[in-house]
């Protein structure tokens, strides 16, 4: 079981002006009227999401028949199945046009079998996840044989793809693999298909799905379906192996790690014409809207992740059991609405710095390996601006001091911005914030400093949402010089204009500290950056 952390706050001091001291250069910048203290460790949640399946299940029961699939053929149609294979708790269903490479017999077909029943006996068993709905009406789970002549599709044998579906048996719908021949002739330990890895573990992926799929959450959000599955599989596999860290993500975490001006509830990432992506489909039409890497960041585990961490394992399945509609929203009638609010800031504070528990090298890998690539349209022959990947914000300054960020990057919903600021010889550093613009004021919008130092020590500032604040840096340098600004967005509730919605702000910084190269690591706390 994960150990949580104890956690404290340092003393927050708000230091009132004397009237005997005479008036500061700069009144935004007074550090003498400048929220300050720093923390090292977050604090833990009230009211902490937790759901134990185990403990609130029966005894499992192995289910003894297969889905009665072949009479449920309209006889209209004049079609049956010419295969029902069973194997452990895993049928297989295949029609009359069933490609020869994977029929009942075949070795791809067993292995495939295999797999998928040590993989939900593991999960089941091991990690506490429930049973699917089909084997608690005492069915087994199915693979439907994607074009090979049954009701489920028109498709041709020899066309690929696979995912999860649903199948009606007497009314009632319920969750299957439907794959076609390809995923599962990938199995064949005789093949030749140099993406075979990649297609065998999307069938558990698909399977787990099946088990989403059979509980009462996550109706519209089908960004958690598959960040969720993703991050199951994977602590899934680094449980079995015994790690103790998690030092690789997947690589469609980028988006939620490299571009963090991305919401959290997102499908489909930053769009071309400069939204962003619902927590569904939303019609969309995002098949001509999406952009290399970001556009898959409905994948990305990274939330999840953090959610296993610092909310406890039982975060994850409270989700799946109580949130019907949308996550966040529905995390904040547990926890109340400025938890999850601190939670967004928590989050994005914690990439910032790659402080993520047993995730914290993953994520500086994810960084390293995108930062500076050119990301333009996922759709060939649609042209878009080319967007040089950085997790940082380019800022100008304005007639008066203040800096303006980019608007092509500002935050949307719970997104956020990363400025890095050199404060190269200073002790202490002096940052004024302003919400800007009709969508932004002090309940949604949120700036702290943060850095680490060159020993890898984490140091958050208290978070503030106008005036300013003072980072006293004397006795815990920030590695390379450099200290964080990272502004949030801490709006939650997804409603259909926010899409298209930006957050704008102002940030104001003390005399020496200037921004600092947007295009360098500054995230790697470990080297020596010039």
């Amino acid at each position: 079981m994960l150990t949580m952390k104890k956690y404290y706050w340092f003393t927050v001091i708000l230091a009132i002006c004397s009237c005997e001291k005479g008036p500061a250069t700069d009144p935004d910048l007074d550090p003498e009227v400048s929220l300050s203290g720093t923390f090292y460790e977050w604090p833990e949640y009230n009211d902490v999401i937790n759901y134990d399946f185990s403990a609130n299940g029966g005894e499992y029961t192995a289910p003894t028949k297969n889905l009665p699939y072949a009479k449920y053929f309209k006889e209209s149609q004049k079609k049956d199945l010419t295969m029902e294979y069973t194997y452990g708790n895993w049928s297989y269903f295949a029609g009359p046009n069933a490609n020869s490479k994977v029929l009942k017999d075949t070795v791809a077909v067993r292995l495939m079998l295999e797999q998928l029943e040590a993989d939900a006996t593991y999960l089941r068993e091991v990690m506490g996840w429930p049973p699917t709905v089909l084997e608690t009406k005492g069915y087994r789970n199915a693979v439907f044989l994607y074009g090979s002549g049954m009701t489920t599709d028109n498709a041709k044998n020899t066309e690929t793809g696979g995912w999860q579906s649903w199948v009606n048996v007497y009314g009632v719908e319920y969750p299957i693999l439907l794959l076609s021949y390809y995923p599962i002739d990938c199995f064949d330990p005789n093949g030749k298909y140099s993406d075979s890895y990649y297609h065998t573990h999307a069938v558990t992926h698909e399977y787990i799905h099946v088990i989403f799929n059979s509980m009462p959450g996550c109706r519209n959000a089908s960004w958690f379906h598959e960040g969720a599955d993703c991050w199951l599989q994977a602590l899934m596999d680094a449980h079995r192996a015994g790690a103790e860290e998690i030092e690789e993500f997947g690589w469609l975490c980028a988006g939620s790690i490299i571009a963090p001006f991305i919401p959290i509830e997102c499908y489909g990432g930053w769009l071309h014409d400069g939204s962003f992506g619902g927590p569904n489909w939303m019609n969309q039409g995002l098949n001509n809207n999406t952009r290399r890497i970001l556009g898959g960041v409905q994948y990305s585990e990274v939330f999840p992740s953090f959610m296993g961490e610092f909310l406890g394992k039982g975060s994850v399945p409270w989700v799946w059991q109580n949130c019907k509609g949308y996550v966040l929203e529905g995390i904040s009638k547990q926890m109340g609405k400025e938890q999850v609010r601190r939670m967004v800031k928590e989050y994005r504070a914690r990439i910032a710095l790659c402080d993520m528990g047993r995730y914290s090298n993953a994520t500086l890998k994810i960084y390293k390996a995108n930062m500076g690539e050119i990301i333009g349209s996922d759709i060939n022959g649609v042209k878009i601006d080319n967007w040089k990947a950085t997790p940082y914000v380019n800022v100008t300054e304005d007639e008066s001091g203040w800096l303006v960020p980019d608007q092509l990057t500002l935050p949307g919903w719970t997104g956020a911005n990363i400025i890095p600021i050199d404060v190269t010889g200073m002790d202490e550093v002096v940052t004024a914030f302003r919400p800007e613009g009709k969508n932004s004021n002090e309940t949604n919008m949120s700036c702290q400093l943060c850095y680490r130092t060159k020993e890898g020590k984490t140091v958050y500032g208290e978070p503030f949402s106008s005036g300013s604040y003072v980072m006293d840096l004397s006795s815990d340098k920030p590695a390379n010089n450099v200290v964080f600004a990272v502004v949030c967005n801490t709006d939650f509730v997804y409603k259909s204009e926010i899409r298209k919605m930006k957050y704008d702000y102002r940030l104001k910084i003390s005399e020496g500290a200037v921004p600092a190269d947007i295009h360098m690591n500054w995230f790697d706390w470990k080297k020596d950056i010039q």
